[in-house]
């Protein structure tokens, strides 16, 4: 018993002395200031936001251009993942954006960000086997050179977030801000935490994360709770936040964080890439012990799919199309499903997808495709079965997902299975030694 004790305060130290040495960074895109940025969080106070504020900070050692609709990778480096967690892909048109800026997501990625395993993956600041994911700007996006951020909300550990920003040339796109405007803003919670914060242990749900979403197979969802949990482009420490879009139905409260969404954004081309620390897309994930997450702007959907690559499907409405089979969370409107459309093992191609006829629709196509169940709500927690749930999307549709390990479903919500009589009996039995 003892050697059980000794070996769990041995291994929280060490999870505490990767968590000061090894935090991540993104290796892609090139950061800005890349010899001076380090791999700790932002300030609890928020005084370093955005883009961890330092001398230097703005120096470009790498321009990255990326034409519209091109594929990209996000790629890190460090190995304290803190069990993975929820992060956003976002941009700003200044070139040295400060804590009034306007960020806007072009992707979002709930559960398994960067990794997704239960812990750290490793102690070594240089570590380069993380999760690697894809994303693209949208097309329409106005041409120039502007600023891309990536943002993460660790799962495990203090309550914290980090914020890497990198210079971007845009190519390829428009005159005009149409398609940026209608982008959903970037969420901002934990500088400081009385504003908004995460939970530990689950991997948050944005209030408004866009429709171009990437959900993990083992995500556990989890609302952000404060008075300024509404998504947000500037910091709570300054600032006014700037409102959602006019297509999100987001309330900025505690009682009720969360968001339908419908605006198209970017489509993906690849599922994340495990243990390989690639810094090149690839369609397929390198460690088959580790599933890989679905896209939903890709058509990726769970259940079996092999596929090296995935086509994204051209189309004529201002940004990529947006799956039928797309998945919105939210935990706005609890609802619940039947366990007769789980996801089918046996499916061997992706879905196609059309774009919704508007940014604003949210009407049901009338079927589900690639597995996916009918769902009443979109933007509702749906559960099926008993080991499955899923997010409704605004085609009236939910991907199964399978729930991670010591969690249960019912009534639209994901919670941890009750294990108190078990803790208490092995309370006593430490206590009697």
């Amino acid at each position: 018993m003892l050697s059980k004790v000794f070996f769990a305060a041995a291994t929280a130290c060490g999870l505490f002395v990767s968590s000061v040495d090894s935090h991540m960074v993104i290796r892609s895109p090139v950061p800005y200031g890349a010899d001076s940025l380090n791999n700790s969080p932002l300030e609890p106070d928020g005084s370093d936001f955005p883009c961890k504020q330092r001398s230097g900070v703005y120096d470009v050692t790498t321009m990255n251009n990326m034409p519209v609709g091109v594929p990209q990778t996000l790629a890190f480096t460090g190995g304290a993942s803190h069990g993975g967690g929820s992060c956003q892909v976002s941009v700003t048109l200044d070139k040295a954006p400060t804590k009034d800026s306007d960020w806007k997501v072009i992707h979002s990625i709930i559960g398994g960000c960067p990794t997704n395993d239960t812990g750290n993956i490793s102690g070594d600041p240089k570590y380069e086997g993380a999760a690697t994911f894809g994303f693209s700007i949208p097309k329409g996006m106005p041409n120039g050179q502007y600023t891309l951020a990536w943002t993460w909300f660790n799962k495990v550990g203090n309550r914290e977030m980090y914020m890497n920003c990198a210079p971007i040339t845009v190519t390829g796109g428009a005159d005009n801000n149409d398609v940026l405007n209608s982008l959903p803003s970037m969420f901002v919670a934990n500088v400081p935490a009385d504003k908004c914060t995460t939970t530990e242990g689950t991997d948050v749900v944005f209030p408004d994360p866009g429709n171009s979403v990437e959900t993990g197979q083992s995500a556990n969802p989890g609302k952000p709770s404060g008075s300024a949990c509404g998504a947000s482009g500037s910091s709570g420490s300054g600032g006014s936040p700037a409102g959602p879009p006019a297509y999100s139905s987001a309330a900025s409260s505690a009682a009720s964080s969360a968001a339908s969404f419908a605006a198209p954004a970017s489509t993906q081309s690849t599922v994340p890439s495990y243990g390989t620390g690639s810094s090149s897309p690839t369609g397929a994930p390198a460690n088959p012990a580790k599933p890989p997450f679905p896209f939903r702007g890709a058509g990726v959907v769970n259940g079996g799919v092999s596929a090296s690559t995935f086509q994204i499907i051209p189309t004529a409405a201002p940004a990529p199309a947006a799956p039928t089979g797309a998945t919105s969370p939210s935990n706005d409107t609890p609802s619940e499903d039947s366990d007769s459309g789980n996801a089918d093992a046996g499916s061997s191609a992706p879905p196609s997808y059309q774009a919704p006829s508007s940014a604003n629709s949210s009407t049901s196509s009338g079927s589900c495709s690639g597995g996916a169940v009918t769902c009443p709500t979109p933007g509702s927690v749906v559960c099926i079965g008993s080991s499955q749930w899923g997010l409704c999307d605004i085609n009236n549709c939910a991907v199964p997902m399978a729930l991670a390990a010591g969690t249960s479903c019912a009534a639209g919500v994901v919670s941890k299975r009750h294990l108190g009589r078990h803790q208490r009996s092995h309370l006593h039995h430490g206590r009697s030694i």
